[in-house]
Parts: C-alpha cells; sequence; structure tokens
C-alpha cells in the first residue's frame, strides 16, 4: 500500500494538563510515526511538507523508524519549521498558539506521490497545510481521502492564539475528503450548537460523496458515523498511564484510515484505532511512538 501524507511538521512546546512542559516534535509527526509502526515492508509512506534545518534530527529519527517511509518529497526551506505551543485545561480540552507557520504545501510537490496512492491522509496541522483549491484535487476512485479537519475549526489572532471559528469554506472541505474526522469542540465550531448534534450530522452528508464521519471525543471514546445513518461507538482504551493527550485524535484517524485503505472492517480498523491513540496518550508528546510496533504486537499476542 502507498500512503501520501500531508500535514505541516510542527514542533511543538506542550504545557500539559500536570504542570510540565514538554518540547517535542508533533503536528504530522504523530500519522507519520503511527504508520511507520502499522507498515510491512512491502509498503511506502510518502510524507510531503516544507520544513526547517531545525527539522533535521526529527526527519533523521522517524526514517530510522521504518524503511517505508521517504522523505524525498519533502522540501527544505530558509525559514525555520512551524513552531506551537499547546495550553492543556484538562486531559480533553487545550488552547494554542502558533508561533510560526511554513506556507501551504504546492500541489507540484505532491502531484506524483498522489497518482501512486492508494491512501491519502490530510491533517490540517494549522489551517494553511494545503489551499482548499488543491484539496479539491486530492479524490480519486482508486484511493482513499482522509482529511481531519481540525484547524480549519479555528481563527488564528496576531498574536498567534486561537479560538473555536468556522473556516468560511468549511463544507468545501467535506466535498474534499472520503472520510472526515474532527473532535466535538471543532464540530461544534464548524456547525454551530442551534440544532441537534443527530441533525448537524446528517446534513454533512447531503449533496456529498462522503463516506463516512469520525467524531472523537476523548475518554469518552469516538463514534463514526455513516451514510446510512448508521453509527459505530469506539469505547475509548485507557492508557496505561495519562501522561500528555497531544496528538491522540491523530493517531486514532491515521490508524483507522490505514485499516479501511488496507481493507479491514471498520470495526476492526477502530478497535485498533482506539489502542494506538491510548498508547499515544501515555507519552510526552511523540517521544516514545518508536515503541508502538511492538506494543501494538504485544496487545495483538
Amino acid at each position: 500500500m502507498t500512503t501520501l501524507v500531508l500535514g505541516h511538521l510542527v514542533l511543538d512546546e506542550i504545557h500539559s494538563f500536570d504542570g510540565n512542559v514538554y518540547h517535542s516534535p508533533g503536528g504530522i509527526t504523530f500519522p507519520l510515526r503511527t504508520f511507520a509502526a502499522l507498515a510491512s515492508p512491502d509498503d511506502r509512506i510518502l510524507p510531503v511538507f516544507p520544513y526547517g534545518e531545525d527539522a533535521h534530527p526529527v526527519l533523521r529519527d522517524i526514517a530510522a523508524e521504518s524503511p517505508a517511509i521517504d522523505f524525498s518529497g519533502c522540501r527544505q526551506v530558509p525559514e525555520p519549521t512551524t513552531r506551537v505551543r499547546l495550553f492543556h485545561e484538562s486531559p480533553t480540552q487545550y488552547n494554542t498558539q502558533l508561533v510560526s507557520s511554513l506556507g501551504p504545501i504546492s500541489p507540484d510537490d505532491f502531484r506524483s506521490a498522489l497518482d501512486a496512492a492508494d491512501l491519502v491522509y490530510l491533517n490540517m496541522m494549522t489551517g494553511q497545510d494545503i489551499l482548499l483549491a488543491h484539496a479539491s484535487l486530492l479524490r480519486g476512485a482508486s484511493r482513499l481521502v482522509y482529511i481531519d479537519l481540525h484547524m480549519i475549526a479555528y481563527r488564528v489572532h496576531p498574536d498567534g492564539t486561537r479560538e473555536p471559528a468556522a473556516a468560511a469554506q468549511w463544507k468545501e472541505w467535506i466535498r474534499a475528503g472520503d472520510i472526515i474526522q474532527c473532535n466535538e469542540r471543532e464540530f461544534d465550531a464548524l456547525t454551530g450548537t442551534g440544532i441537534p448534534r443527530s441533525e448537524r450530522i446528517a446534513r454533512l452528508f447531503d449533496g456529498t460523496e462522503l463516506r463516512g464521519f469520525v467524531l472523537t471525543r476523548g475518554e469518552m471514546g469516538a463514534d463514526i458515523h455513516l451514510p446510512d445513518g448508521m453509527r459505530i461507538h469506539v469505547p475509548a482504551v485507557p492508557p496505561p498511564r495519562l501522561v500528555d493527550p497531544t496528538g491522540c485524535g491523530d493517531a486514532f484517524g491515521s490508524t483507522f484510515g490505514w485499516g479501511l485503505s488496507a481493507g479491514e472492517p471498520i470495526e476492526r480498523a477502530a478497535e485498533r484505532a482506539a489502542v494506538v491513540a491510548s498508547f499515544v496518550a501515555s507519552l510526552p508528546g511523540s517521544d516514545g511512538m518508536a515503541a508502538l510496533r511492538t506494543y501494538l504486537h504485544t496487545e495483538r499476542a
């Protein structure tokens, strides 16, 4: 299987709910390390994003985790890598500050990889990872497009702080993917709260070819909604120890999308996604994710 991975690499400063501060690679690092753990020798993982010289150690470490990852589509730029501060109010709620950000990924950078992809995984880590006009190029009959809307649901203030607010054309982002994901806070920001959630979810499928909507709910697990109105609830898996929830949704989505693209039943793909999200919650940022492959094999045994 060939997976095209789009979204900014981020260097995070995480102010955890327990008072600790962690510095860790974030952003698209979480999906990449998840894919590295899931990949077999025959799989290809093709990330495409810009990065600064300060990210060289991150790329080196991730490349060492799996021979399936090919960073040749990534481009070094003169500016520093995107940086974000995260402030956790609780294990499930946080605020963020965008310290610096690189520009959108050009379709010229991902076009050749797109033609070969069975799975396209796009996570809007900054809200400008790619432009909407270019997101519309991603879908194709031979591939699954999985989009985590994430920062599409936030407004960035001049000082970099963010608050929940819908992007003007957020409904067009729905049409760009086969599977769409966001968390409860993001969903409410995008759709409002004036009508019942069930009605808002049903409207996502109107006039689209959406094959599924994933609503992550923290310690309440996740709900997978299908076009026929069916809902599959995925219980959360308690982490070995709760350290930092940063990246749990990214780990869930990348695992779930991988499973679907590989032909796994929805329930099986979602069950494993919950296990991976739990593992990530037991780590400070993405540090320690190199052990995920061994952890998954232990869980299956």
